[in-house]
């Protein structure tokens, strides 16, 4: 049986190592989008993997097996449970529309034959709002975004099966558009609606930019929750730009409950181990998440939409 060298336990052990170290000092925007790409180092144990076969070692083998369980375990899925049983259930849809996305009928037909109960968008075209708002305004009568002196800010569009009240954009400095607004459902007690886009980290000012926005709205939603008016039912919806294993996504909105599920990309043949989730949703008790998934059928986008259901607990 061939040994396991100190400078194999190095090899093998660096990445993650490096990883973890780099998560707790990661404050600079291109660290912080790499360390939050886990498929990295899930691959290179994979690959490590296939090499110990190769060579018949049978204690690098077993070395690198805790390694590959965990980098999965850590890693989003197409879905994610947290109830087994759902009575009465809200269903939210949301989706990234993308704003060269060709052709909505898809999406159209599938909205029509399979009802939600609140729909957010983001990268909405002026076009595309129109089209949506039309087509769905039977099933989705109330709806923000698209209004004069209000347009889709940050090309955001809410469409609901229930009323929306006292909806409401809040900019921040850099002036991208946060939306506030109740969403009451029947039988339910009225719901505190955010949603958000802020913009990808592609720049250090675009980073940035992404990180005040994130924390005007964590802020936003904790000073709100401490006044005597505050409904305890609250629900944070949209494409936040920001990965689930990132240790920022952990700091955000304590108390609050999300399920991250892989997102995005959403090209064709690429594995679900190898996609990150920036789609969110956060829920404040009594609302909880039963679960979420995402779609696989619905093209256009190189985000996949994800359909999240809660449930309010008396």
């Amino acid at each position: 049986m061939k040994k396991l060298s100190l400078r194999s336990i190095f090899i093998l052990a660096i990445p993650t190592l490096v990883w973890v170290i780099g998560l707790l000092f990661s404050n600079i925007w291109w660290q912080e989008n790499i360390l939050s790409v886990t498929a990295i180092p899930f691959l290179f144990y994979c690959l490590a993997l296939i090499f110990t076969l190769f060579l018949r070692n049978t204690l690098q083998f077993t070395f690198c097996l805790p390694f590959i369980f965990f980098w999965g375990y850590i890693q989003p899925l197409d879905n994610s449970t947290s109830l087994s049983q759902c009575p009465q259930t809200l269903k939210v849809f949301q989706y990234n529309l993308r704003y060269e996305n060709p052709n909505l009928d898809p999406l159209v037909y599938y909205l029509q034959q399979f009802p939600q109960h609140l729909l957010i968008f983001q990268e909405t075209t002026p076009e595309h709002g129109g089209m949506l708002k039309e087509a769905l305004r039977t099933q989705y009568p109330y709806q923000f975004g698209g209004q004069p002196r209000v347009g889709y800010p940050n090309g955001q569009l809410v469409l609901s099966q229930y009323p929306l009240f006292s909806m409401k954009t809040i900019a921040t400095q850099a002036g991208h558009q946060i939306i506030h607004g109740i969403w009451h459902p029947p039988k339910y007690q009225p719901i505190e609606l955010y949603t958000a886009h802020p913009p990808s980290p592609r720049n250090a000012q675009l980073w940035a930019e992404r990180n005040v926005l994130l924390m005007t709205l964590n802020n936003l939603v904790e000073d709100y929750l401490d006044t005597d008016s505050a409904s305890p039912a609250q629900l944070i919806v949209g494409d936040f730009n920001l990965s689930s294993t990132s240790k920022r996504y952990q700091t955000l909105f304590s108390g609050f409950n999300s399920q991250p599920v892989s997102s995005w990309p959403n090209w064709s043949g690429l594995r679900q181990y190898l996609t990150i989730a920036i789609d969110h949703l956060w829920a404040h008790y009594p609302l909880e998440i039963c679960k979420r998934k995402a779609l696989i059928n619905i093209a256009g986008s190189d985000h996949r939409p994800i359909v999240t259901y809660l449930t309010m607990q008396k």
